[in-house]
């Protein structure tokens, strides 16, 4: 029952075969707790918290205390299986007999054997802890003052005894105020018959005077609606022979006005008649505005198959734009490639004119490969190649630092993993850098790993792949070389257990 007084302790529980100290779980209860003192197990092992339910195992504890008493075998109750916690409420009667000792338990958690077969039992026994049970201050107060509190007690008594013979005297003598009440009351209803007479002939007045003045009120009333309706009526008749002469000028007018337009259209039709699709066609295309598109209708670029960029006047039959090459004709040219994109610039009917293509693949990977040629009058120039130079370090491996074990998370390249490297791409002006982590056996905080200096022009900051158990992790790079792994809030949730594994990109 959540009474919100509960007095509960959380003590975590690794199944192990090591020997260890016994453990204090440094609470107490006292000898007075009655079904509040309360002390919670969860239940781990080197691969993490159980999995547990009350249907797969049997989970009980037994407690003894420095003083010979021992509690009975008591269940305990599966209150989080998914995190493996369990608990037990210790009993008031064996708390009351551990008083000022400390008392010393053990936990242990079966396997149900569904079959009955020997070979799968499992009984696992965790290790030994102690918590010390208190006396109660209350049980410390003196025989002096327990005396003081039963004088007190027959006082009230005493008292009280008084009153209930009073009250028994008042009622003996009831019989004096019941007549006296009869008294009063054939008084109060004379008074109140005498009132009601007077109210009666005082309302009959009042009514009378008030039917005079509704009778006055009335007539005056008849006589005013009857003046204002008669007003009224006149008021729109007079309104209305004023509407119907202004609706006939109106009406007039309009008629008027749609005979004029109707004569200037038919007027208008005999002179100029009706535009034909032809006619307006060629209207359209003698209207001065840019009429070339610059993609398909789809929103693709035009493709040009074939085209023969050895005779670069040949390709001036299209319009200046932006194409897709296709299969050309590259003898001579030193284009490593028949495809890629074009871009055609042309100026004074084609006496000058500039053309651009980059190829669309590339044998060669560290460079991005641009040509060139351009028109003067009547003269090419040759196809130009420019070049904008790419570097890549590669993968360079390296090794975490103070405790921390390299490539443990997940397995190398080999296996659907990858190692601890850095590499730097530069591009032109663009330089890009890449980070990979991976390891195990970290403490959040530390320094786990030594980058050369300045791989990281600035501080960057990465989130970083971390179990599910922990609240996340991040990492730190830092100019000076160093990396630094933190958890961002409640580290008390990360242990041995814990990994990294992640792949950062930024541009220095």
């Amino acid at each position: 029952m959540v009474n919100g007084i509960d007095k509960k302790a959380l003590f975590r529980l690794k199944a192990e075969p090591y020997l260890k100290p016994i453990s204090d779980l440094g609470v107490g209860f006292y000898n007075l707790d009655e079904n509040t003192a309360k002390i919670e197990f969860q239940l781990y092992n080197s691969k993490g918290t159980l999995q547990i339910s009350e249907i797969n195992i049997d989970a009980y504890a037994y407690f003894e205390s420095a003083n010979g008493s021992v509690s009975d075998v008591i269940d305990l109750e599966v209150l989080d299986g998914l995190n493996g916690i369990v608990g037990i409420t210790l009993d008031k009667d064996f708390l009351q007999a551990s008083t000022d000792t400390k008392v010393k338990g053990q936990v242990y958690v079966g396997v149900n054997n569904v079959d009955n077969n020997p070979e799968n039992n499992e009984v696992a026994v965790f290790r030994e802890f102690t918590f010390e049970v208190a006396d109660a201050l209350i049980n410390k107060i003196s025989s002096f003052t327990k005396i003081e509190y039963i004088r007190m007690f027959d006082q009230l008594k005493a008292r009280i005894l008084q009153r209930v013979e009073d009250i028994e005297q008042a009622i003996a003598n009831g019989a004096d105020y019941v007549a006296e009440m009869k008294t009063v009351k054939e008084q109060g209803i004379a008074q109140i018959n005498q009132t009601v007479t007077e109210g009666k002939a005082y309302i009959d007045s009042v009514v009378a005077q008030a039917q005079t003045n509704i009778n006055d009120t009335a007539t005056s009333a008849i006589s005013d609606v009857k003046h204002t309706k008669d007003n009224a009526i006149s008021d729109m008749n007079t309104k209305v022979f004023e509407s119907v002469g202004e609706v006939q000028n109106i009406s007039s007018g309009a008629i008027t006005h749609v005979d004029e337009k109707l004569n200037e259209f038919n007027q208008t039709i005999e002179q100029n008649g009706f535009v034909k699709p032809e006619e307006l066609q060629n209207k359209i295309n003698n209207l001065q505005w840019q009429k070339i598109k610059t993609t398909l209708d789809d929103g693709n670029i035009q493709r040009i198959n074939n085209p023969d960029f050895t005779n670069p006047q040949s390709l001036l039959v299209n319009s200046s734009g932006i194409y897709y090459i296709h299969q050309a004709n590259i003898t001579g040219t030193g284009i490593s490639t028949q495809y890629g994109y074009l871009q055609i610039s042309k100026a004074n009917n084609n006496t000058h004119a500039e053309m651009i293509f980059r190829p669309f693949s590339n044998s060669q990977l560290n460079t991005l490969e641009t040509f060139i040629i351009k028109k003067n009058g009547d003269t090419w120039s040759e196809w130009n190649k420019m070049t904008i130079p790419q570097t890549d370090t590669g993968w360079i491996p390296f090794q975490l630092i103070n405790g921390s074990l390299s490539n443990t998370a997940y397995k190398g390249v080999d296996d659907s993993g990858f190692d601890c490297a850095y590499r730097t791409i530069k591009n032109g002006d663009v330089v890009t850098k890449k980070i990979r982590i991976n390891g195990s056996n970290l403490t959040p905080g530390q320094v786990i790993a030594q980058l050369p200096i300045n791989f990281a022009k600035n501080a960057q900051s990465f989130p970083i792949r971390v179990p599910n158990s922990s609240t996340g992790g991040y990492i730190v790079i830092r100019p000076n070389g160093k990396v630094n792994f933190y958890i961002p809030y409640d580290t008390s949730r990360w242990d041995e257990t814990g990994y990294v594994y992640g792949e950062m990109t930024w541009h220095d």
